[in-house]
């Protein structure tokens, strides 16, 4: 699986002061299926949305690949154990 973000084009609103929205998605590449899509919070990064997008879809033997952003030294306890080996 892998999981990639994306900032959509012309989304934002300088007059309404908007940021541009940031997308998260989840593809299964072996099925060629997207699994899911995450709304990145204004306030925050990728980081801890992919975290939390890892928790809902309870993977048990997946292999996931992230963008290098995401080779943190702390984890987070959100994951059960067994998606963290």
């Amino acid at each position: 699986m892998a999981i990639d973000g994306k900032t959509l084009r012309r989304s934002f609103d300088n007059f309404l002061d908007r940021r541009a929205a940031h997308i998260l998605s989840a593809f299964a590449s072996d099925t060629e299926l997207v699994l899911a899509h995450l709304d990145c919070d204004d306030k925050s990064n990728e980081i801890p949305a992919v975290q939390a997008l890892l928790g809902t879809l309870g993977l048990t033997s997946a292999l996931v690949t992230v963008d290098a952003m995401h080779c943190q030294k702390k984890r987070s306890s959100k994951l059960p154990q067994a998606a963290l080996t």
